[in-house]
């Protein structure tokens, strides 16, 4: 019971700066170690969300980091290689063209309600199916 007000304070700071450390620790090392490429972002996902929390967390210091920058840059470039890979998916006969795209596989699956005879109707749903785990 002796210890103050402030002391306790400290000390909940700290444990809680441990429980957030991967992003904390890296905010406290952006500026002594090279900064990562977009490149390196783009490909480890984990990283770069911690680091974008970490400057979401603290614009003020951290809005011009170089590490900030990339990693949001990085974020684009993932949304841009997962783009372009659902683009080769054209194929209606193909699962992989309906999860791409939940809305149209919706609206397919309607029109299936109403009229089972429609093309697509059996893949749509069995795409569906992939997804909830109950099919392969």
């Amino acid at each position: 019971m002796g210890t103050s007000c402030t002391v306790q304070a400290a000390l909940a700071v700290s444990a809680l700066m441990l429980a957030v450390s991967p992003a904390a620790a890296h905010a406290g090392t952006a500026a002594r170690s090279s900064p990562k490429t977009v490149t390196w972002y783009a490909d480890h996902r984990q990283e770069r969300a911690q680091v974008q929390l970490a400057c979401l967390d603290d614009p003020g210091h951290l809005l011009r980091d170089p590490d900030c920058i990339n990693a949001h840059e990085a974020s684009v470039e993932a949304a841009l290689r997962q783009a372009r890979a659902r683009t080769g998916t054209l194929d209606p006969r193909q699962p992989a063209f309906w999860s791409d795209d939940p809305q149209n596989r919706r609206s397919k699956l309607l029109m299936c309600r109403r009229n089972p005879e429609l093309q697509y109707c059996e893949v749509a749903r069995r795409s569906l199916l992939i997804e909830a785990g109950k099919a392969r």
